[in-house]
């Protein structure tokens, strides 16, 4: 019996030698980097291209995509990281509730400070020195107009950099498209916080003070925008039914009643499939006290705690490479963080999203520093939407609303 158990375990050794991992002729164990992934459109299937080209270089790495809708992201993770199931990383919108189960990737690479210098202005990842994700894709406010309208009304709008227009001069171009382009309205603006404050940083203003510890929002700069929005909202430049109603910026715009529409980059897919009645492009946002637009995208991440953080890390740092990346935005009608990505050669639209890019470029770090402080904003948002929306309605003056928001944001930040 002693004898036949011997043999058996020399057998298991030598099963062992053969197939163990490290070993001399062996090979090495198959590390699995589950992606908790949402689609807005193909982008699912770039990223697994890529993902495909990684593991051809690296044959010990297996990644694999686990795929959720967008309503379900972030409970879908609160849930793995409750059962002790974290992923390896996850296409992110929201850092907030996760910050303290993100991987600092910073530990992991071989010059931390080269992968920050590797991306420029826009969505904020770097928290208290931590590398929290890298800008996966990114978007941003711009300018959508009538060209058709623009055209029939005589009006030229902003060609370069050098032309760009004072809010009056916009104002005044886009009551005289009303007045001879056939179109009832000059502007549509989405019914969000993040799209108004385009005007706020444009006036100068900011949420928050320089070092993120107290509200900024008492300002003349603040006063100066929410009074420009009223004024727009008045002269029924933009309609009420917006942002007093439940009217859809997007079907207002495509119906060729408006002149302009203040939207996001992801727009340009949209219309191009969607107008054919009349033609549009873009232009160039205006500026007050300075150009500004808002960023907003989505970060790639590592949890910490599932034993391939190391692998996490590398992957990310290959991906957000200038050419791989360069790839992954390409083909999703994304804009770039990283730099030497700002002129890519888009299939469709790329002098749109080349201006863009050349106002995210003329945009200072201020957007995405308070728009990426998520636990703020998430807790703010709603308020300081539906307070313009009583400003609008004469609910409160101008004043009544920026003191109750200042209050209200200090009082979040003390929480």
């Amino acid at each position: 019996m002693k004898k036949i158990m011997a043999i058996c375990l020399m057998g298991v050794l030598a099963m062992a030698s053969l197939t163990g991992c490290g070993g001399a002729g062996g090979k090495k164990d198959i590390k699995t980097l589950d992606v908790v992934w949402f689609s807005d459109a193909g982008e699912g299937e770039t990223f697994m291209s890529l993902a495909d080209e990684y593991m051809k270089q690296h044959p010990d790495i297996k990644i694999e995509l686990v795929e959720v809708p967008y309503s379900d992201l972030d409970n879908k993770l609160k849930n793995m990281i409750n059962g002790n199931e974290a992923p390896a990383l996850a296409r992110m919108t929201n850092l907030g509730p996760f910050q303290s189960q993100l991987v600092d990737l910073g530990q992991y690479l071989d010059d931390k400070n080269g992968f920050i210098d590797n991306f420029g202005s826009g969505l904020r990842f770097v928290y208290d020195d931590k590398i929290l994700g890298a800008p996966l894709d990114l978007g941003s406010n711009g300018v959508i107009y009538n060209k058709t309208a623009f055209d029939k009304a005589g009006v030229a709008v902003p060609s370069s950099e050098d032309e760009i227009w004072t809010w009056d001069q916009w104002k005044e171009a886009m009551k005289t498209v009303m007045e001879k382009g056939g179109v009832k309205y000059g502007l549509v603006y989405d019914f969000t916080a993040q799209r108004f404050t385009t005007l706020l940083y444009e006036a100068g203003g900011s949420l928050l003070n320089e070092d993120m510890t107290a509200s900024n929002f008492d300002t003349d700069a603040t006063r100066r925008a929410v009074t420009f929005f009223k004024e727009l909202h008045d002269e029924e430049i933009i309609p009420s039914s917006v942002w007093l109603g439940s009217e859809n910026p997007n079907n207002l715009f495509r119906s060729g009643q408006v002149a302009m529409h203040i939207g996001g980059t992801w727009l340009v897919s949209n219309y191009k499939d969607e107008i054919t009645d009349f033609e549009w492009g873009v232009t160039y946002l205006p500026k007050e006290a300075q150009r500004s637009t808002v960023p907003g995208g989505k970060w790639l991440c590592a949890f910490q705690n599932t034993g391939v953080e190391k692998e996490a890390a590398q992957f990310i740092q290959w991906i957000s490479e200038k050419e791989n990346n360069a790839r992954y935005s390409r083909e999703n009608n994304f804009l770039s963080q990283v730099k030497g990505n700002e002129d890519l050669d888009y299939a469709y639209g790329k002098e749109f999203f080349n201006v863009f890019s050349q106002d995210l470029a003329a945009t200072g770090p201020v957007p995405g520093r308070e728009w990426g402080y998520q636990a703020f904003t998430g807790a703010i948002s709603t308020d300081l939407r539906d307070g313009l929306s009583d400003v609008l309605a004469e609910k409160i003056t101008v004043d009544e609303f920026i003191e109750k928001m200042d209050q209200l944001i200090n009082d979040t930040l003390n929480d």
